[in-house]
């Protein structure tokens, strides 16, 4: 019996609040002599740990990282083109998992600009469990609407009901039964301020993450 072969594609996508705040911040200085350099550094690193397992301690922060100490030197030119005297440098990078927004604003609003901390970015996201949760959701209903999709042109045709032959990723040149797209979780920023900007007092209002998923599909049905 003959068949006849329908390939289409189908997607799907969903809004999902944010359920973590990710804050990627340094704190850094550089001076004529490594000695005050590492002086400062350490002062104001302390300061900013202790407020972060302070916000630790009252739930507001997930967990958070301090990265090593980095340290360099060099002579920068002039405009002139003339070497300057050599400059110290030293930094710690610091990540932190914020899920209380009002208390992260609050917290970039005060700390931006004071103590060597410049905050690089703050993107939003899902824990892990949700995002792996929503992820599977959105590519399932991918298949579901690519099936649709391929039964309304065996509809149109009078034909009966369609049978899946192949699903695979968007761009895959061969065909892998049954797989489907990777969803594509996209994250707002928020502005980027430096170790001597002050921040606007804050109040963030993230956008909702969206997670989208397509697949590519092949069904077959009978021919009359």
């Amino acid at each position: 019996m003959s068949e006849v072969l329908i390939k289409v594609r189908g997607s799907h996508s969903v809004e999902v609040v944010p359920e973590r705040g990710v804050v990627t911040a340094e704190v850094r200085f550089d001076g004529p002599a490594p000695e005050p350099v590492m002086e400062r550094l350490q002062r104001s690193l302390h300061g900013v740990r202790a407020e972060l397992e302070r916000l630790e301690q009252e739930g507001a922060i997930e967990r958070f990282v301090v990265q090593r100490v980095r340290t360099s030197a060099e002579r920068p030119w002039h405009q002139e083109g003339k070497r300057l005297p050599l400059v110290h440098r030293g930094s710690v990078g610091l990540v932190a998992e914020f899920v209380d927004f009002p208390a992260l604003a609050t917290w970039v609003g005060r700390t931006a600009g004071d103590g060597g901390l410049a905050i690089h970015q703050v993107s939003w996201q899902l824990t892990k469990d949700r995002r792996l949760q929503v992820e599977r959701d959105v590519r399932q209903e991918a298949v579901r609407q690519a099936k649709v999709r391929a039964q309304d042109y065996a509809d149109a045709l009078d034909l009966g009901p369609v049978v899946v032959r192949s699903i695979n990723d968007v761009g895959v040149s061969h065909e892998v039964a049954y797989s489907s797209a990777a969803p594509m979780a996209l994250s707002a920023q928020a502005k980027v301020w430096g170790a001597d900007e002050a921040a606007p007092d804050l109040a963030f209002d993230p956008d909702d993450i969206t997670v989208y998923a397509e697949v590519e599909a092949a069904f077959t049905v009978a021919a009359p």
